[in-house]
């Protein structure tokens, strides 16, 4: 299944900014929407069934990739690439980096709340 999400990732993210852009936000806004559109469908499907969501449960660098992409089809739109080549160049970046990172499990630094040592 990790496969196919990492198609979604980089189509939802890549569209979702290229959407955001064109509808006139400024590409922190456009970056963060396409971050939503990528990473919270999955996050309330999760939810719905009870689970605690795996993108935050992972601690895998799927939604930095998201964001990442996000700025990518942003800065390609300004060095002039219409949007359907900032979407297909954007998403297939993140879909590289997200199957990097499936293939040699990078992972964010977990953390642990109400620890003394």
């Amino acid at each position: 299944m990790a496969w196919p999400d990492a198609v979604g990732l980089g189509l939802f993210a890549a569209s979702g900014t290229q959407i955001a852009l064109a509808e006139g936000h400024s590409p922190l806004i456009a970056t963060l929407m396409g971050v939503v559109t990528a990473a919270f469908g999955g996050m309330i499907r999760d939810i719905l069934v009870n689970e605690v969501p795996w993108v935050v449960n992972s601690y895998q660098v799927y939604a930095l990739i998201a964001f990442l992409g996000g700025w990518l089809v942003w800065g390609l739109g300004e060095l002039g690439a219409g949007p359907l080549v900032s979407v297909l160049l954007g998403a297939g970046a993140i879909v590289l980096f997200r199957v990097l990172a499936i293939i040699f499990d990078w992972r964010l630094p977990a953390w642990r709340l109400g620890t003394s040592d």
